[in-house]
């Protein structure tokens, strides 16, 4: 896959840097579900979980990666995983309050340009 396809950037590039030279791979977050994820990356697409240290070291849902992050990632070729080590920078978000009565920032996507919001009314006939 085409990374510039995906929205790379020097932004991302300058960030990933010290990632690359420690070996990592960098994947662009397409879904997440739940404590899963599928990546696009240059070696496909690739389902993928959070290591353990980036989990430990989340202490909010916002510290988690969300659709479009850029990733840098420990790719198992032979199993069509991989493992997200660290999340780049952001460069935009769109979030929300989480749903309930606590006040936490829910993130829909990240590293967006553009958002179109479309809103439905039903009316009784």
């Amino acid at each position: 896959m085409n990374l510039d396809y995906l929205g790379w950037s020097d932004f991302f590039a300058r960030s990933f840097e010290p990632y690359r030279l420690q070996g990592f791979s960098v994947g662009r977050v397409a879904i997440e579900y739940r404590n899963t994820y599928t990546l696009y990356s240059e070696q496909g697409e690739l389902s993928a979980e959070v290591s353990g240290k980036l989990r430990h070291r989340a202490s909010q849902p916002q510290d988690f990666p969300a659709v479009g992050d850029w990733v840098a990632i420990s790719v198992r070729e032979s199993e069509g995983r991989a493992t997200i080590n660290e999340i780049l920078p952001r460069k935009s978000k769109f979030s929300r309050k989480t749903v309930g009565s606590k006040t936490e920032e829910q993130i829909v996507a990240a590293n967006i340009d553009t958002v179109f919001l479309l809103e439905f009314r039903l009316k009784a006939i």
